[in-house]
């Protein structure tokens, strides 16, 4: 593993040091020294009859060394992470929308989004690879879905639990009520969730300067025997399992005969902090035919604006407030492995890009390396009225029921995918989770106001409830 900012590394940084230590202590980010193992399509075609469990094992195997966690070890921990927990025996199953669009369900995990495809997974890696004679304070900056995956992953740990706290800060008021509740009822172990007058990028900009902060972090070192770490998608083990999903998307297809393998795909992703992207792109980059990862925003349209011209211009854009929270992000952390993907490994060129991010709220990167990014990703962004519009029309025609990301996400495969090959959108959270900006959709009327009771205003006279979540595991 090696930083992308632009500091020189003298050491070998190992899987279990990055796992433990989250954010490289120059401020950047971790990524493969060497780029992700590439697959010939011999390997892939073996996966294709296979569980989700053993997908992960194959892939996971390829990308951490036994010297860090033996197979065995990462066996059980992944068969335990995608198991009866999942209220899917497919784990992330892919569904035929609408003519060439399919969606891969990924809300079937303890806490109803796609976080809990990397989170039932990374506290076991975190608790393998903990020192022994360290106590380790997980930070958390969450949007609304990482919070609850943080607690509920990190609360069914066993071993090293003892030694592990767990901090979550939300914005107030920048998350549904669901969410919130989610977050605020969780009280096991030493996990709490704290609420933050302000918004997710405040958040995540306060846990980051934690890390740099070297009075917290001697006080805590030498007080407590205590170490900071993160949870985020900036842990290179949050990222890591991300890749598996888009990979099996790829391969539930390939099984049920809609491409044979070596055809493209596209992939549809609301996005806000681009970890989810980025790890379609790390898929792609281990041979999953992927032609172009779609990113799909919000009015909070920085990416899009950015794919669009290259400029990442932070001055005087505020956060608005969307029916789709979790991507309410103007800062993205994973944009940063990104360009230093797309720079051919220009540490250099990162560090004093998002340097200059830092200290002017503006960067805009150079032509030739624009046209490299719009090779690899589309962009495109949703107006609110459009994404309730979205929820809307695709119940009334399939009746299917997105939650207001899943529905971004296919607004913009809708005026950016071109039909000459399938999209896959990532359904990213369940929609009993956003139930107001679902019913309001819908023109259903008296919404209750109580969590609980909106979901069990739901019937099949007014919405499509075949999923079977919302199962007594959930908060």
């Amino acid at each position: 593993m090696r930083r992308l900012a632009g500091m020189k590394v003298n050491r070998i940084t190992h899987f279990s040091d990055v796992v433990i230590e989250g954010l490289a202590t120059d401020g950047g980010l971790y990524v493969p020294k060497r780029g992700f193992p590439n697959m010939e399509a011999r390997e892939w075609l073996r996966l294709v009859d296979m569980s989700y469990p053993e997908r992960a094992l194959v892939l996971l195997e390829k990308c951490i060394h036994p010297s860090d966690v033996s197979a065995l070890d990462l066996r059980t921990m992944i068969f335990k992470a995608y198991g009866s927990n999942f209220s899917s025996e497919a784990v992330a199953p892919v569904k035929h929308l609408d003519r060439n669009q399919y969606v891969q369900e990924l809300f079937h995990g303890p806490t109803a989004s796609f976080k809990d495809l990397a989170l039932q997974l990374m506290p076991q890696l975190f608790a393998h690879c903990l020192p022994q004679m360290c106590n380790y304070l997980v930070l958390v900056a969450t949007s609304g879905d990482t919070g609850s995956a943080v607690l509920d992953g990190f609360g069914g740990l066993g071993a090293g639990a003892d030694r592990t706290g767990v901090l979550v800060f939300f914005p107030e008021e920048g998350v549904s009520e669901t969410q919130k509740l989610q977050m605020t009822g969780h009280e096991d172990g030493n996990a709490r969730a704290v609420g933050v007058r302000s918004d997710f990028d405040f958040c995540q900009r306060s846990v980051k300067r934690m890390f740099g902060e070297s009075g917290l972090t001697g006080h805590l070192a030498v007080e407590y025997g205590t170490v900071l770490s993160t949870a985020n998608s900036i842990n290179w083990a949050r990222l890591l399992p991300q890749v598996v999903y888009h990979s099996s998307a790829y391969l539930d297809l390939c099984r049920d005969g809609v491409i044979t393998f070596g055809e493209p795909v596209d992939v549809c992703i609301p996005s806000g902090n681009f970890g989810n992207a980025m790890s379609a792109v790390y898929a792609k980059q281990m041979g999953v035919p992927i032609r172009k990862v779609i990113c799909a925003s919000n009015h909070n349209r920085v990416l899009a604006d950015f794919f669009a011209t290259g400029e990442y211009d932070l001055r005087g854009r505020p956060l608005t407030p969307s029916r789709s929270p979790a991507i309410d992000i103007l800062k993205s952390s994973n944009l940063e492995r990104f360009v230093h993907h797309v720079s051919d490994g220009d540490g250099r060129l990162v560090g004093e890009l998002f340097t200059r991010l830092d200290a002017r709220q503006h960067f805009r990167v150079a032509e030739p390396l624009l046209r490299r990014m719009q090779q690899e990703v589309l962009a495109g962004w949703c107006s609110e009225g459009d994404c309730l519009a979205a929820v809307q029309r695709v119940h009334a025609q399939t009746g299917y029921l997105m939650d207001p990301h899943t529905a971004v996400a296919k607004v913009v495969a809708d005026r950016l995918q071109d039909g000459s090959c399938p999209v896959v959108l990532c359904a990213t959270a369940h929609y009993g989770k956003f139930a107001p900006a679902v019913f309001e959709a819908l023109r259903i009327q008296d919404i209750p106001e109580d969590p609980v009771e909106q979901l069990r205003r739901r019937s099949p006279a007014d919405v499509s409830t075949d999923d079977g979540l919302w199962s007594s595991r959930r908060h």
